[in-house]
């Protein structure tokens, strides 16, 4: 009688160790997955608007390049986001993007703007990169826009 109840025991305990473990394992998978998911989904939104930056129009391109970082933003707040700093590089990327578009527009104090929020973006994952700096990645993207004059 005794070997029966410890063997019932036995059982009993091995598949509730076996429920716990495939339970946890299970759950584990499925935030991966989850994770995975979120993180293509990002990159797919941010090659979008990269390819309607280089092939459209300003006007389109400023608004490829908002949606993407109103995109960003809005995936940093999702739990498997928590500290993926390539979002905050992104985001920041886009607003030099912006800030160049603008300046080229002849928009000074919204290019100026598009340059803070880039310097805080870069700022809230630990770099702090000084104004001038990225005033001169921006003088390197809008020469970059400008078309070269003809040949002499």
């Amino acid at each position: 009688m005794k070997t029966l109840k410890f063997c019932g025991i036995a059982v009993s305990s091995g598949l509730l160790v076996g429920v716990l473990v495939g339970w946890h394992f299970g759950r584990t998978i499925t935030d991966g997955r989850l994770m995975w998911e979120e993180m293509l989904a990002g990159a797919g939104h941010g090659q979008l608007a990269l390819l309607q930056y280089d092939q459209a129009d300003p006007e389109h391109a400023r608004e490829a390049l908002l949606g993407d970082t109103n995109f960003s933003k809005s995936m940093t707040k999702l739990p498997s986001a928590q500290g993926d700093k390539a979002l905050l590089i992104d985001t920041g990327r886009n607003y030099l993007r912006l800030a160049a578009l603008e300046q080229l527009a002849g928009n000074a104090s919204l290019s100026h703007q598009y340059v803070l929020n880039a310097q805080e973006s870069f700022r809230s994952m630990g770099h702090d990169i000084p104004e001038e700096k990225l005033n001169q990645e921006v003088a390197k993207i809008t020469a970059r826009a400008q078309p070269n004059g003809p040949p002499s």
